[in-house]
């Protein structure tokens, strides 16, 4: 194979790897976000859970 060519094919396969480099760190980033999303929302439920306890304490407990 040519040096030209052999060069070219060594580009392209550097761009190939590079591409899924940037792929697979914005998959990270998008778990990363999911994550998030899903401790917020856990939290959001144990603040009602533990309130929705609270009251029926107060409620039972007269």
């Amino acid at each position: 194979m040519p040096p030209e060519e052999e060069n070219e094919l060594l580009r392209s396969q550097l761009k190939e790897s590079e591409e899924q480099a940037r792929r697979a760190a914005q998959a990270g980033l998008d778990l990363l976000k999911q994550q998030d999303e899903l401790q917020e929302q856990l939290e959001e439920q144990r603040v009602e859970m533990t309130n929705a306890l609270e009251v029926w304490n107060l409620v039972h407990t007269v």
